[in-house]
């Protein structure tokens, strides 16, 4: 996933010993599991807009197809959510029961008087009706301040959703970070989620992306899909020879603690977060000049950076980064 922070400040390269040698041929040999049928032809879930598939099949094409195929054989789907209508990710989640609120403990949230996102007049008809419901006492001429015992639903082109499931279809931060009330919506491009999420009713592993990068043409929409595939990457390796990518994960964090300079701020965040920079700049040949002004510095150094760009300021992770694909080829 993505953020506007900042690594630490540069300093000195440390000392570094040669990465030891790949153990492709051993691994293969013990533990490649039998070459089965392929589950799906498409990593890209089918409700995914044409739109945005125009930009993601030639960007997935750019990869080895035995990786993406490996993807999709750990059950991924590359899900863009469409924010400006009803995506079909939306079907997944049920309508909220509201018997919950004719008696017993009703759920609610505390918070002021406002519309639940309602369109409608009849849906503001019904909002109004659970408002008073849960707040009989209620003075009609209260402060607008005044914090009042609300639904805990929210309405989503139509459909009445638990409002944990309205602010994660709106912005993955509010299920990531919930403290955190962000200022614009689609600051986070992407994320990569394993198990059951607010409001679907399916547990899965999922690449999902929201429409924000891909209708402003976001020049660096790109890089965000290639990381969030670095981390699928990282996965997956796990998921199918889990010993095997423990010592590879020693090696890659011995990497990360070493490196100096580093190949963007953001890879300073974590050793997963070093590899998913490093596998976009692997996965990007080349990156031709761009006349588009950074909208930041971290901006900056991710539009400077390919594939020679990391061979040359980090040929370990390079190395580390062509093992970790390789095994799952």
């Amino acid at each position: 996933m993505f953020s506007s922070i900042s690594g630490p400040g540069h300093s000195a390269p440390l000392q570094r010993t040669h990465p030891k040698a790949p153990k492709r041929e051993a691994v293969i040999e013990t533990e490649q599991p039998a070459e089965g049928p392929r589950k799906r032809a498409s990593l890209i879930h089918p409700g995914t807009a044409h739109e945005f598939r125009q930009r993601l099949e030639p960007l997935l094409r750019q990869l080895p197809q035995a990786l993406i195929h490996s993807f999709v054989d750990q059950g991924y789907q590359l899900h863009v959510i469409d924010t400006a209508g009803l995506h079909p990710l939306t079907l997944e989640v049920s309508d909220y029961d509201l018997r919950l609120l004719d008696g017993g403990e009703p759920e609610c949230v505390l918070g002021l008087l406002h519309d639940g996102g309602a369109t409608t007049q009849e849906d503001l008809e019904e909002w109004l009706h659970y408002v008073q419901l849960l707040n009989p006492e209620l003075d009609s001429g209260a402060s607008a301040q005044q914090e009042i015992t609300l639904p805990a639903y929210g309405y989503w082109f139509g459909r009445r959703l638990p409002m944990d499931t309205i602010r994660f279809l709106k912005d993955p931060r509010a299920l990531l970070e919930p403290e955190m009330a962000p200022k614009e919506p689609g600051t986070i491009a992407g994320m990569v989620t394993h198990g059951l999420l607010p409001g679907l009713q399916s547990e899965s592993n999922r690449i999902l992306f929201w429409d924000f990068s891909f209708r402003k043409n976001d020049p660096l929409l790109d890089w965000y899909v290639l990381h969030e595939l670095g981390h699928t990457t990282d996965y997956s390796l796990a998921f199918r020879f889990p010993d095997l990518w423990r010592e590879w994960m020693g090696r890659l964090e011995e990497s990360f603690v070493q490196n100096r300079p580093w190949l963007t701020s953001y890879s300073a965040t974590s050793a997963h977060e070093y590899f998913a920079e490093g596998f976009a700049a692997w996965a990007t040949p080349s990156r031709p000049r761009s006349s588009v002004l950074p909208s930041s510095a971290l901006a900056a150094q991710r539009l400077a950076c390919d594939r020679e760009q990391l061979a040359a300021v980090d040929p370990w992770l390079h190395e580390l980064i062509e093992e970790a694909v390789g095994y799952q080829l």
